[in-house]
């Protein structure tokens, strides 16, 4: 593949990015602060969309939804509201917050079967989305020989790419818009992780809030 064509979208981004990071008016994304990961979360839900609310103009809620049998929007606002409620907000409040709000089912596991194997770690992976982003390639079984010598990463084998469930998500298209945001949820070493991969791929920058972070 053109290395120049790799080149080129990597400098439109690169402009996108600073844009958008330019425009930031207090922006947050949240992930996988739903009802199915209630016992991994250690923080208030509430006290969390309490600080959304009073700090944020824009929220981006990512979130696992039905086709993997989860919470439907409805569902997880309904979760929201209650979580709200319970930790002294108002109807009114609750509605403020939710016109500030995008929902974006995101999926799962995009990254998982590198994230998770022990010859690649976070560098390795950012690297191999990063190039795939670069040349247009959603599935890494669709790289050929000479992009993986390209890549030049010495565990990732011509002959192991079809074993991988490996892919780059729509979510790609979504987050440059929301560059320059802090960032909360979980778990961090898996959607958040895989989340935050996918931004530093696209040469995107979040600030990641520990208090809010599972």
């Amino acid at each position: 593949m053109s290395s120049s064509v790799g080149l080129v979208r990597r400098l439109v981004r690169e402009y996108h990015r600073l844009l958008l990071e330019s425009r930031s008016g207090g922006s947050l994304i949240v992930v996988d602060v739903q009802p199915e990961y209630q016992s991994n979360i250690g923080f208030d839900v509430g006290e969390m969309l309490q600080n959304a609310l009073e700090n944020y103009s824009k929220i981006l809620v990512l979130w696992n939804g039905p086709d993997l049998s989860m919470s439907s929007r409805d569902d997880l606002v309904g979760y929201y509201y209650q979580s709200f409620l319970d930790a002294g907000g108002t109807d009114e409040e609750f509605d403020e917050l939710l016109g500030k709000c995008t929902f974006y089912d995101k999926g799962y596991g995009f990254f998982r079967d590198l994230m998770d194997h022990p010859c690649f770690d976070e560098d390795s992976v950012v690297a191999i989305v990063r190039y795939m982003l670069d040349n247009d390639v959603r599935d890494i079984r669709e790289l050929t020989p000479e992009d993986v010598e390209q890549i030049g990463i010495d565990d990732l084998l011509v002959e192991d790419l079809e074993s991988y469930g490996f892919y780059v998500p729509d979510l790609k298209d979504v987050l440059p818009r929301w560059s320059g945001s802090d960032i909360c949820g979980g778990s961090v070493d898996e959607c958040l992780a895989e989340v935050e991969i996918l931004a530093r791929a696209l040469g995107l920058r979040f600030k990641r809030l520990s208090k809010f972070t599972y």
